[in-house]
């Protein structure tokens, strides 16, 4: 279940209190407890969620794992990158559909690709609209550059690709892998979102309609040892870029292959 959590701001309570009345009974459905809330500190005040068995979860473009990817992220040359396509000479238009957090979608702006970023979960995408806002009125011209590339839209992919037939490069898909039974490592984050809106059983459907919509490739981000995502067509990927713990599927679109 998904509480609201009060703070001794009253200004913050009230607007933090307009958006989770603003979620549906089943966005407010969670597999473990957590409570939506501000988390302040001496920077800023941040929406965020609060895990019961976590530290607080909230996005954040200008600090932490954003800014040093940012920095250190290692440019067009990443395996990310080639993935999508993004090379000294061409920077595609990216659909991200299936944003999460933001974290590679912000990497895809900071390279200069614009991102259209497709979130389902209102609560996720709450979180991501505080932190555009937020980063907006930062004054520094890098982070306002990569923040102009950025746009945001809280919806189904599947069904927004088939209504809006978006005129996009590259849809580019990272679906949320089931949890292992194994007992591993697991970033707060992820945890965060499988608990929030589970995994997702219907990366197919997906698939199916971004090859549709897509001018030039899709590309799926999957663990390094995953299968390749089944479709009933049969289509398999046409190459595949590979990192020690990842793998990027590519399916070219239109012949093309740049």
């Amino acid at each position: 279940m998904l509480l609201f959590k009060e703070t001794s701001n009253l200004e913050l309570n009230k607007k933090s209190q307009t958006i989770f009345e603003s979620f549906s009974k089943i966005d407010k459905q969670t597999v473990v407890p957590m409570k939506f809330g501000w988390l302040e500190d001496h920077l800023s005040a941040k929406l965020a969620l609060f895990p019961t068995n976590s530290g607080a979860i909230f996005v954040d473009f200008l600090e932490g794992k954003k800014r040093h990817r940012r920095q250190f992220g290692g440019g067009k040359r990443q395996p990310m990158a080639r993935a999508v396509g993004i090379n000294s000479n061409k920077t595609p238009t990216i659909l991200d559909a299936t944003t999460g957090m933001g974290n590679d979608a912000f990497v895809f702006a900071s390279l200069g690709c614009k991102v259209q970023m497709l979130e389902r979960s209102p609560v996720i995408v709450s979180l991501l609209k505080d932190a555009l806002d937020r980063a907006s009125k930062f004054n520094d011209t890098g982070i306002m550059r990569i923040i102009k590339n950025m746009s945001l839209i809280n919806d189904d992919s599947a069904n927004f690709l088939l209504k809006n037939k978006p005129i996009i490069d590259v849809v580019y898909m990272d679906p949320m892998y089931p949890k292992k039974k194994k007992k591993t490592a697991v970033k707060k984050e992820m945890v965060a979102l499988q608990n929030l809106i589970g995994a997702d059983l219907d990366s197919s459907i997906l698939l199916a309609a971004a090859l549709q919509v897509a001018k030039l490739r899709v590309t799926v981000k999957r663990p390094a040892k995953a299968p390749i995502i089944a479709l009933t067509s049969g289509i398999k990927p046409d190459t595949c870029i590979k990192s020690p713990n990842t793998r990027y599927d590519v399916y070219f679109c239109n012949s093309q292959s740049f």
